[in-house]
């Protein structure tokens, strides 16, 4: 049984791969390609650094304070240092454990440890070392001293000892007064070796914990033309985050952002590839981040992705460029919403990028393991490379094909069409959705008259190609919404008859 069970994915494999394909030429060893893939690329990190925030440190850093003689310290002071929260990394077992953290629990987890340097501004995920392969790395946090811990692995690291600004909200009982509190924080970071390089400049503890409201703008290079163009990415998931506080923000029409207030001199910056209804996995597994970059006051986080510079963000920026326009956009093209995320707890679609050659994809089953379903490759399987308008059409298809999966369409029905004849219900579908947005997104003012619409071939082929050779791509649902009838119109230079006599438009 078995064995009649692994041979039939085999088969699926086979055919998806076989047909599920976004260019004209292929290679036949389709199964060398293998579905499932560890992080693209891991992050290096860095020294363990000694944690400042600690119950311990903190007594240490008031001891220090109280012995100073300039020092305006009580030692009632030291009743009030007290853990407040917990750093702490859980190990779910599954995407539903996850979720339950993220979304019920509404906890921000992070893939690496807090308390490590980690390498900066580059595209990829980190996957503890000891977890093996196809399994959720470690997710790591900070919880109330009153969280209460569900049934899912975890491990507290550290007992902290944390306090909010002044004017923040909070359930810290007998809080420490402002500079009590900054001097105190100060004195933890010193004696830890984590002090600002420039703080001892400013004696005036005022001066230097003057608050600041960190912000900065995240600009996209779209290369699809010849110059390339600088656009706003909007919809971007920023962090920001000081040690174990950190605030979160998404980038507006403009690609500008702004986050709550911080009274340090310094901050880290990063974008997760995430939203409520996707994220972006660097591979089929691994949560993608443009990793943490240092930002100091006075200065904004202002980065143009481009692809020269950080190609697998670059990958990562396309892909949500073109996830963000189907999720919140569908309802101007008069079509579902790919993937509906309301039932309580139903995971986030993976959106997996792979920066290599390969075959965009949609397997439904991945999602059995905590694969990602979606794959899209920055380049073709014959070393074409992708340019931001092909990555955002991949992006559309293959989204086409969840939403079209989500309302009863199914991998079994897929494999049943494609060993009858071929998949022309789903693949011409996906590809009248791809042409649709993706010519009202880059249309030919953008591109230019020459390059536009995209997937214009499909119109020139003739009726026997696609009967023959289409393996189900063709222009059907194209031609019921246009209004060129290709049996008559010169494309490519020729009229040709054969072509089908496209008299409908306008659905």
């Amino acid at each position: 049984m078995k064995n009649i069970i692994n041979l039939l994915l085999m088969l699926t494999v086979f055919i998806l791969l076989l047909n599920c394909e976004k260019e004209e030429n292929f290679e036949t060893n389709i199964l060398q390609e293998g579905t499932i893939e560890s992080p693209d690329y891991i992050f290096d990190l860095g020294k363990k650094l000694e944690n400042p925030y600690t119950v311990k440190n903190m007594q240490k850093a008031y001891q220090n304070l109280l012995s100073n003689k300039n020092s305006n310290f009580t030692k009632t002071g030291a009743s009030k240092i007290q853990t407040t929260h917990y750093y702490v990394r859980f190990l779910p077992k599954d995407d539903i454990e996850k979720e339950v953290l993220q979304d019920k629990d509404e906890l921000m987890l992070f893939d690496m440890p807090l308390d490590y340097e980690l390498e900066e501004g580059v595209g990829g995920a980190y996957h503890d070392p000891s977890i093996s392969e196809g399994k959720i790395t470690w997710q790591y946090t900070v919880v109330s001293l009153d969280y209460q811990f569900r049934n899912i692995k975890y491990e507290k690291l550290a007992d902290l000892f944390l306090q909010d600004d002044e004017d923040e909200k909070g359930n810290i009982k007998n809080k420490l007064s402002t500079d009590f509190w900054y001097e105190l924080e100060d004195e933890a970071l010193r004696i830890t070796g984590n002090q600002d390089d420039d703080d001892s400049e400013d004696s005036n503890i005022v001066y230097r914990r003057r608050k600041w409201y960190p912000s900065g703008r995240i600009i996209y290079e779209d290369n699809t033309t010849a110059t390339s163009r600088n656009i706003p990415l909007q919809g971007a998931k920023i962090i920001v985050k000081r040690w174990f506080k950190w605030k979160s923000a998404i980038t507006d029409v403009n690609g500008n952002f702004r986050v709550g207030k911080f009274r340090s001199k310094k901050v880290k910056c990063a974008i997760k590839w995430e939203r409520k209804d996707w994220d972006i996995r660097s591979g089929s597994y691994g949560q993608a981040w443009y990793s943490f970059e240092s930002l100091r006051r006075g200065s904004n986080w202002n980065i143009t992705i481009r692809e020269s510079s950080t190609p697998r963000n670059w990958l990562y920026a396309s892909i949500h460029r073109g996830a963000l326009h189907y999720f919140y956009s569908y309802n101007t093209y008069g079509i579902r919403k790919p993937y509906n995320k309301w039932i309580f707890l139903k995971r986030r679609l993976h959106l997996g990028a792979k920066y290599k050659r390969g075959r965009a994809h949609y397997f439904d089953f991945n999602k059995a393991w905590w694969s990602s379903p979606v794959a899209i490759y920055s380049q073709g399987n014959n070393g074409t490379v992708y340019d931001s308008r092909e990555l955002f059409a991949t992006t559309i298809h293959e989204l086409a094909h969840v939403s079209h999966w989500e309302i009863g369409y199914s991998t079994g029905q897929y494999v049943i069409d494609a060993l009858a004849d071929d998949p022309f219900l789903p693949e011409s579908w996906a590809v009248g959705v791809e042409h649709t947005i993706t010519n009202r997104v880059y249309s030919a003012t953008i591109v230019g008259a020459n390059n536009f619409p995209l997937d214009f071939d499909r119109q020139d082929w003739t009726l026997r190609e696609i009967q023959t050779s289409s393996e189900g791509y063709t222009p059907i649902v194209i031609d019921m919404i246009d209004d060129i009838n290709q049996s008559t119109t010169r494309i490519g230079g020729t009229i040709d008859n054969n072509r089908p006599n496209d008299r409908v438009s306008g659905y």
